[in-house]
């Protein structure tokens, strides 16, 4: 049965999910080595969490997210993982800091390039809108969060949105906001993603521009003291597009996606 609550979106399995981790956000903002991933439960340090909890999330939900793996400690995750009847894909790890971001972003941002036109504020908190922002991830091959998390009810966050004047549609959009709790040495860092463009504006600067807005509000108003995004290697334009706007690849860490063998790919 499709769980109908309010703010959620997607197939049957992501609602279920993505209920799921609205239940639990409490409880992953306090437990050593959670990570509150919006969409899912995760983790970024599996020992802590257990491997007991992580198993027996895998069995009654499906899907569990490994955030900021140290490289070396991956085949021990792949191994664990094989025991139980899981695999996981892992994507690159990118990641810089407030300085860095900040000038970087505010350069890309001086000069837009395009008359598309950022939402507002309290546009971003509208029901209706946030309904067509998931609508316009999914369409993209994202998987959307919650409206809750897009909206900042579940903390501080920011959800990035440029509109097309001629008749006021979604023509990309980014969002970031902080999964960490405070036993995690990335407690100060935000992440970013959930980068989607509309076909027609594809190869016009318009992913980066959308990002860059979404990076530079982190560790401006969010006050983060960094910021990351995760990319798959094979998908060499999301790299580029992240690497503009600031961030270099951490080649000691990697994030992913732990799912029952053979099931269908969470996102792109």
């Amino acid at each position: 049965m499709t769980d109908t609550s309010p703010g959620l979106y997607g197939s049957d399995g992501q609602r279920r999910l993505q209920a799921a981790a609205l239940a639990g956000a409490g409880a992953a903002r306090e437990i050593p080595g959670a990570v509150f991933a919006a969409r899912m439960a995760g983790t970024d340090d599996p020992d802590r969490l257990g491997w007991d909890r992580i198993a027996a999330t895998l069995r009654d939900e499906g899907a569990i997210t490994f955030r900021m793996i140290p490289t070396d400690a991956c085949p021990e995750v792949e191994r664990r993982l094989a025991e139980i009847g899981c695999v996981i894909t892992w994507w690159d790890v990118f990641d810089g800091p407030r300085d860095t971001v900040r000038a970087t972003c505010d350069a890309l941002l001086a000069s837009p390039g395009d008359d598309l036109v950022p939402a507002g504020p309290q546009a971003c908190t509208d029901p209706g809108l946030l309904e067509q922002v998931q609508a316009f991830m999914a369409g993209r091959g994202v998987a959307p969060y919650p409206a809750q998390v897009l909206s900042g009810q579940t903390g501080p966050a920011f959800l990035a949105v440029l509109t097309d004047p001629a008749d006021g549609s979604i023509a990309a959009t980014a969002f970031t906001y902080f999964p960490y709790n405070r036993h995690s040495p990335h407690h100060a860092t935000a992440w970013a993603g959930l980068v989607a463009v509309r076909d027609d504006m594809r190869g016009r600067g318009v992913g980066i521009r959308v990002n860059a807005l979404a990076l530079r509000q982190a560790v401006g108003d969010l006050g983060a003291d960094r910021v990351q995004e995760f990319a798959r290697t094979t998908n060499v334009a999301s790299c580029r597009m992240i690497e503009r706007c600031g961030l270099r690849l951490r080649a000691d860490l990697r994030s992913g996606i732990a799912q029952p063998a053979g099931a269908r790919s969470f996102t792109r």
